[in-house]
């Protein structure tokens, strides 16, 4: 291999108090997609390059997420690909693409880092970050020249570092028994969505200019959906608690087989759970919730067999922020599934539209019919 006389000084005598104070900027995030965010871009600092992509597997399935930090890029290279801010940071759910896949195989056999020789002027890396001796994503950027073992050394005290953390964040903001987020982190997850974005052309090796990104979410919204067990209180008392928990567990677990990586899961108290998803529309949300909750009758659960839920929904609209109005909508349509024969889904707006509820807006009331 070609030895290069430049390399990123990525760890000596004079960047080191640089690195730590890196650490400590990190370590004071208390949102783990800020702290993945920060961390790329850490990384991409201290190696000194524009773009850095972690791939967050999921076990044997073809999905991914994509989350990429990339630093500024010249408006003169290609005006018409690139119109980036100073800083610009993104995440999408996507298939993973065949170089990855390629790489993580050989990483899974090897336990290295993947480095592709790009005819001796550049080298692709691929980085495992693992967890639980599973490769838990991939970490993928180009350097003028392979790592040195100083430089492995490095990233693996850093994300080293950052795992050990972000197990802190997790404990925080997850429930303990599904591992779902908790009620906690809730408000401020209704706060975050309209940053949440859906860059599809990211997929595809294509940067999309801030209007193109800004058309796209123009076209995209949000659900919520509150989904409470049927009975839930029966299969307690007739089965006991240990049962009633592997219910939760198991219905969490359906959740996050039938929900993407990206929509946000809760288990927001009991037997109550809520999801946020990015969607297209009504129709379309109603289509994704039908599907877990169909999904959910037809699972055998051990002992219990068949267990329902019922599902209240409402879209979120960009003048109906608060948690409480939002929920509270997801709530009153919930109700009217429950009471009027459990396991099936109904949505506030479509209630509101056929007459079963009337909204006074002076007083803010709602009454059924």
């Amino acid at each position: 291999m070609t030895e290069h006389s430049s390399e990123p000084n990525i760890q000596n005598a004079e960047k080191e108090p640089s690195l730590l104070d890196k650490l400590a900027s990190l370590t004071t995030i208390r949102n783990i997609e800020q702290f993945e965010f920060s961390l790329l871009k850490t990384m991409a600092e201290l190696l000194e390059i524009k773009e850095i992509s972690m791939y967050k597997v999921r076990g044997a399935s073809s999905k991914c997420t994509l989350m990429v930090y990339s630093s500024a890029v010249s408006p003169e290279k290609d005006p018409e690909t690139y119109s980036f801010q100073s800083h610009e940071d993104y995440t999408s759910e996507i298939n993973l693409p065949p170089d990855i896949e390629t790489a993580l195989k050989r990483i899974k056999t090897t336990g290295e880092p993947y480095i592709s020789d790009k005819q001796g002027q550049r080298y692709s890396i691929i980085y495992p970050v693992f967890e639980d001796n599973q490769v838990n994503s991939l970490l993928s950027f180009e350097l003028s020249h392979a790592l040195n073992e100083k430089q492995i050394q490095v990233l693996a005290n850093l994300l080293g570092i950052a795992h050990n953390f972000r197990i802190l964040l997790d404990e925080n903001q997850r429930d303990k028994l599904t591992g779902l987020l908790n009620r906690h982190t809730f408000e401020e997850s209704i706060l975050k969505i309209q940053e949440l974005s859906l860059n599809a052309g990211h997929c595809c090796g294509q940067q999309w200019n801030s209007e193109n990104r800004r058309k796209a979410l123009d076209g995209l919204g949000y659900c919520l959906a509150i989904m409470d067990i049927d009975d839930f209180k029966q299969i307690n008392d007739r089965f006991g608690h240990i049962i009633g928990d592997e219910v939760l567990l198991l219905i969490s677990y359906i959740m996050k087989q039938n929900f993407r990586t990206r929509d946000l899961l809760f288990r927001f108290g009991g037997e109550e759970f809520v999801v946020i998803c990015r969607v297209e529309n009504e129709q379309n949300a109603h289509t994704v919730l039908d599907r877990f909750r169909r999904v959910t009758a037809d699972y055998r659960f051990p002992r219990v067999r068949t267990v329902t839920v019922s599902v209240g929904a409402t879209m979120i609209k960009k003048n109906h922020l608060f948690a409480t109005t939002i929920i509270g909508r997801a709530d009153k349509a919930l109700y009217f599934a429950k009471k009027n024969g459990k396991n099936q889904i109904h949505f506030y707006e479509d209630l509101i539209r056929r007459g079963y509820l009337v909204e006074h807006d002076k007083a803010g009331t709602i009454d059924f019919f």
